[in-house]
């Protein structure tokens, strides 16, 4: 048996777990989880298994942009948005994670 999970975590601990990506607020993380069963596993005892989530930008400098004035354009905007993107990008997949692009806007 082969499944995935969305679990959506906030400080006071896991708010829900669905079978779909549904998005998050700011003060959450969504740890997705792809499950993988035995068919020789579907027996007593209860299985644990420790999932440990570090914070991935841990010790990785993104501070790429340095304001002079207190306004922005839109294009500037996007220009910074796409920049950061790209490079959170390059972080993530150079730790191991794997890069989807999401279908929901």
């Amino acid at each position: 048996m082969k499944d995935t999970l969305y679990l959506t975590i906030n400080a006071q601990g896991v708010q829900s777990m669905r079978k779909s990506y549904t998005g998050c607020r700011k003060d959450e993380v969504v740890v997705k989880l792809n499950v993988e069963v035995a068919k020789e596993a579907f027996q007593p005892p209860v299985i644990e298994q420790f999932v440990k989530v570090n914070d991935w930008k841990s010790g990785v400098d993104i501070d790429d942009v340095k304001f002079e004035e207190q306004w922005i354009t839109e294009e500037e905007a996007e220009i910074i948005r796409e920049k950061r993107l790209q490079k959170m990008k390059e972080i993530l997949e150079n730790q191991g994670y794997s890069i989807e692009k999401s279908t929901k806007k």
